[in-house]
């Protein structure tokens, strides 16, 4: 499994590696708020609310003779809003923000408080969403305009070392939010490339299972129903004829496991899908021969008492590889079915049809009263009908007018490739 994966991790690697090769200005500008430790929270919440406290202190101590500038007072309560909004409430930083710079703009040399928003500028690049960014800085530039030509002392030509420094504090906080976010997405990537290759390899398995489940209920059934025949024979013909189905039928059932022992321990699971990227199960490397896979079945159906009818229409050979498996197994699993369920001369019609897109299979055989011969599992038809739907086809199983009828229907163009 990791080797079929290599190239996708490396290119995952690659993009955390130089996450800045793919960065857009719609990539950016989707970028939201970005977590902080929450230890840096309360250092940040601590230091704001010490230093307010002390504001507080010193507005009062300074101004004893009862005249307060109370808008001084409001702009210590709007910092400390602004760093609490950056500690823990991002979303609320703007606003904040803006009630800081209105509480700011009648003051000439507001140094204390513009050192606050420079300080917050990087903090907030990281911690807000791009968006929010984007209406703080802007508000904040628009703010240092108004200020310097309408209130401040300072000479017009400060105003562009203010904007130098406003983008020059934003800029580290801003890459380093967006270098995270396409570490994330590559992390994210990364962990659904893991879970694409588990849900394969978990089909993978649970194919298998299905297939195992199959050579086994069949060929035991087979080898049982023989057993039992050879075992009420009054003539020796009868017997080895028995024996012999049994030999053979051991054999091909061992053939099967082994092939599937060996599919099972392969460590290089298929993980890649077909142009719409679902995953697949590959094809079997040995092809099925249908017609002789019809005959065993109608063989060891008419030699269980069973009288078996076959019809085919069209070139079996136009059938794909990728269905002859399913086409084998619902083969198998309806006599199987028929061995358990069916008495001494019953009847059963066979018919496969291929047609220009898809292949229809009809199986047909008479029932008959009372309980089974053998147990029943009740899962083969489950797994039939998921295989047919894997391949984008369909199965119906159900009584008929005194018949049991599968039905059957696989395209020659399905979603998917069975092995």
């Amino acid at each position: 499994m990791e080797a079929n994966s290599d190239p996708q991790d490396k290119a995952v690697r690659v993009r955390m590696r130089k996450p800045w090769r793919k960065l857009s200005i719609a990539g950016a500008l989707k970028v939201g708020i970005s977590p902080m430790p929450a230890w840096v929270s309360f250092a940040i919440a601590l230091f704001v609310t010490v230093s307010a406290v002390d504001d507080f202190r010193l507005f009062f101590v300074t101004h004893q003779d009862g005249i307060f500038p109370w808008w001084g007072l409001v702009g210590t309560v709007s910092y400390w809003a602004l760093w609490m909004a950056l500690a823990f409430r991002p979303q609320l930083a703007a606003p904040a923000l803006l009630v800081l710079l209105v509480t700011m703009y009648e003051n000439e040399q507001p140094i204390g408080a513009l050192v606050l928003i420079f300080a917050a500028l990087p903090v907030a690049a990281y911690r807000v969403s791009t968006r929010a960014l984007i209406a703080i800085v802007g508000t904040f530039l628009v703010w240092q305009i108004a200020w310097v030509l309408g209130v401040s002392t300072l000479s017009p030509a400060a105003l562009w070392g203010y904007f130098f420094i406003t983008f020059l504090l934003i800029a580290p906080g801003l890459a380093v939010k967006i270098l995270r976010e396409r570490s994330v997405q590559a992390a994210q990537a990364q962990l659904a490339a893991k879970e694409t290759a588990a849900r394969a390899a978990l089909e993978q398995r649970t194919e298998l299972a299905r297939e195992l489940h199959d050579v086994v209920t069949h060929g035991l059934t087979m080898i049982a129903v023989q057993a039992n025949l050879g075992k009420l024979a009054d003539d020796g013909p009868v017997k080895e004829e028995s024996l012999n189905e049994i030999g053979a039928m051991a054999r091909n059932s061992l053939d099967d496991l082994r092939r599937l022992l060996r599919t099972m321990r392969t460590e290089d699971l298929p993980l890649a899908g077909g142009p719409s990227g679902s995953a697949g199960v590959s094809p079997s490397p040995a092809t099925i021969d249908l017609a002789l896979s019809v005959a065993d079945t109608q063989k060891r159906l008419n030699s269980l008492g069973v009288l078996t009818l076959v019809k085919t229409s069209g070139d079996l050979s136009r059938i794909p590889n990728g269905l002859r498996s399913t086409v084998l197994r619902i083969l198998q699993e309806s006599a199987t079915n028929i061995a358990k369920h069916t008495g001494h001369s019953s009847e059963c019609h066979i018919s496969l049809e291929v047609l220009d897109d898809r292949l229809e299979l009809t199986i047909r055989n008479r029932m008959t009263p009372g309980k089974p011969r053998l147990p029943v599992s009740g899962t083969g038809l489950v797994g039939l009908r998921e295989r047919a739907s894997r391949l984008g086809g369909t199965l119906e199983a159900g009584p008929e007018e005194g018949w049991w009828r599968i039905y059957a229907v696989l395209p020659f163009q399905g979603p998917r490739t069975l092995r």
